[in-house]
């Protein structure tokens, strides 16, 4: 019976730990980094739509809803701080990043922005002296092209599972991997509005196309389903995956020596399997170190604000 009690008692304390307003400087500091540059990226992209005459068309007002419905949540959360409500404030802006990836296809069409595909792979050219994919087709084979897929896919999985188990684990960390992670997600959000692109698989022929077994036949079909037609420029499959790689060689070294193989197949199935331009790398991994660097400031602010208090 004791033994039962004790277990009562410490189900009801971790309730209660639930529920209670989290005492940190997170409660001061209203706004988060990832949240101006995120809406930032929505209020650009909105006042674009707006200069363009497309005030009442449905990708507009989509964009207007995203930016209200995150000033609605941040104010929902920060009004009553606990845990939980800490955790869905931060989770809701990989569902906004969902939702506005997919809604750039009908507003690219609106804004009318002019294919960059050329220009990115002429600078491919005047870096390199020739396109990379190009390049690459010499040593393809349906073994390496089915390495690369499972490269590609690992993104996927990193993307998701590496932001979860600090959701579930350590919330304090959690929400440091979330500022850095959205704000490079906008930033490389706002990049897909400036310079739109399909990648070398559209825009340039090759002798042949890349074969694989049933797995790649599986998985390329879905994976251009799933582009939003504009996805290039820059690599967030680069920025975002060395972002948390970064992030666990400071917070889980032992993770870190176990993704970072596949995060090197990644960055080479980008251009291997032709979805992906050199200088798109590039500016995937410039947009890393800012994420980096805003983790890094706001941590500072945080405890800065927590030991005036």
């Amino acid at each position: 019976m004791k033994g039962r009690d004790t277990g009562l008692l410490e189900a009801r304390t971790q309730a209660r730990a639930a529920s209670a307003p989290v005492a940190s400087a997170d409660a001061v500091m209203r706004v988060l980094p990832h949240e101006i540059v995120f809406s930032a990226f929505l209020l650009i992209t909105w006042v674009r739509l707006v200069a363009k005459g497309q005030l009442f068309s449905v990708p507009a007002m989509a964009f207007l809803a995203f930016i209200l419905l995150s000033a609605a949540v941040i104010r929902w959360a920060a009004a009553n701080p606990t845990s939980t409500r800490w955790r869905l404030r931060l989770l809701f802006y990989p569902a906004l990043m969902g939702a506005s990836f997919y809604s750039l296809t009908p507003v690219m069409a609106l804004l009318n922005v002019p294919n960059a595909d050329a220009l990115l792979n002429s600078l491919d050219v005047a870096l390199l002296g020739q396109n990379l994919s190009v390049v690459a087709q010499r040593f393809a084979s349906p073994w390496l092209t089915d390495v690369m897929m499972a490269g590609y896919l690992f993104y996927f999985v990193y993307l998701i599972g590496g932001p979860a188990t600090y959701c579930i684990k350590d919330l304090p960390r959690f929400k440091l991997c979330i500022v850095g992670m959205f704000t490079v997600m906008g930033l490389g959000y706002l990049g897909y509005t400036l310079w739109p692109a399909g990648g070398p698989h559209l825009h340039l022929s090759f002798e042949r196309p890349l074969e694989g077994s049933w797995f790649t036949a599986l998985a390329t079909p879905l994976i251009l389903k799933g582009s939003n037609g504009v996805d290039v420029f820059p690599s967030i499959h680069l920025a975002v995956s060395l972002y948390l790689l970064g992030f666990d060689w400071r917070f889980d070294r032992r993770r870190f020596g176990w993704v970072l193989g596949p995060c090197v197949v990644l960055w080479v199935s980008t251009i291997y399997l032709r979805y992906h331009y050199f200088v798109d790398l590039l500016a995937g991994a410039a947009l890393a170190p800012v994420g980096w660097a805003v983790t890094a400031w706001w941590k500072r602010k945080a405890h800065n604000v927590k030991c005036e208090k």
